[in-house]
């Protein structure tokens, strides 16, 4: 599988090398350079996953889909965040406020397949009430949104933000996957399980 990780906020383009089958992951910022690297690789996008609904993860997502025909897929959880413009944040920001309907609900162990490649669905919520990360096992990485930073976990004083929630996510559902699990977050640099399971005892 060959992972691509593009700009501040992280856009992740995963694909299938043999196939050339693939998925979007968070498409925020940047949205003709996500375009661009589409049509250079020739990806042939089959879904469009959101970790979470929050504006600066979500800012592509439409002309993403305009442009592969894929479906938008996030966990159902996530669907009043999505549509919901105060509280995916955009009435806030810069932007054009945002309502994101979604085609397909994800629900926790559901899987997701583009050529040889499976994810899994991990439900964590915390960061926000529908927040998923997206785990294949074969090629141990998982990309966690703003669940899980380097050396860090996403902030809970946000709408619908629920610190309980988070310790429990990332102390049951995440540091209990492989140490030598490459762990994509939705901002900054990436890590390891192994890393963050040293690292997190000290702050979860």
């Amino acid at each position: 599988m060959v992972v691509s990780r593009e700009y501040d906020q992280n856009t992740y383009c995963c694909f299938d090398p043999e196939s050339k089958e693939g998925v979007v992951i968070d498409p925020g910022l940047n949205c003709d350079g996500i375009i661009s690297f589409l049509n250079t690789e020739q990806i042939d996008v089959k879904a469009i996953l959101l970790t979470h609904g929050h504006y600066d993860h979500i800012l592509s997502v439409r002309r993403i889909a305009d442009f592969t025909k894929a479906d938008i897929c996030a966990h159902s959880l996530e669907a009043e965040v999505l549509v919901d413009p105060r509280l995916n944040l955009s009435v806030l920001r810069d932007v054009e406020k945002m309502s994101i309907q979604v085609e397909r609900f994800l629900e926790d162990g559901d899987e997701i397949t583009f050529g040889s490649e499976t994810f899994k669905v991990i439900h964590t919520p915390g960061h926000s009430p529908g927040g998923a990360c997206y785990y294949n096992e074969r090629e141990k990485v998982i990309f966690t949104g703003d669940t899980m930073f380097w050396e860090t976990v996403g902030r809970t004083d946000l709408p619908m933000g629920d610190g309980r929630l988070l310790t429990k996510s990332v102390k049951e559902k995440l540091l209990v996957l492989p140490g030598e699990t490459t762990v994509y977050p939705g901002h900054g640099r990436p890590t390891d399980i192994s890393h963050e399971v040293m690292i997190h005892r000290r702050i979860v």
